[in-house]
């Protein structure tokens, strides 16, 4: 059984919020474009720090590939 793949577009804000999240950059307390990464099941929270999911690794390191701009596979 192969597991189906999932073509995911993000915005530049919510690539830009990721990077920011890998790089470990001060988070404010609210913000939308992480929670859309929280739903989408790239981000966690673990503790008062936020975190990648392997699955938000893996998306970053797609959407860093500058061939690959449209969209990933996940």
């Amino acid at each position: 059984m192969t597991e189906k793949q999932k073509l995911l577009i993000l915005s530049q804000p919510q690539r830009s919020t990721l990077e920011g999240l890998s790089n470990r950059r001060p988070q404010l307390p609210t913000d939308p474009i992480r929670d859309e990464l929280v739903t989408l099941g790239l981000v966690v929270k673990q503790g008062a720090k936020w975190a990648l999911t392997p699955q938000g690794k893996k998306v970053l390191a797609a959407s860093s590939n500058r061939r690959n701009s449209g969209g990933f596979s996940v």
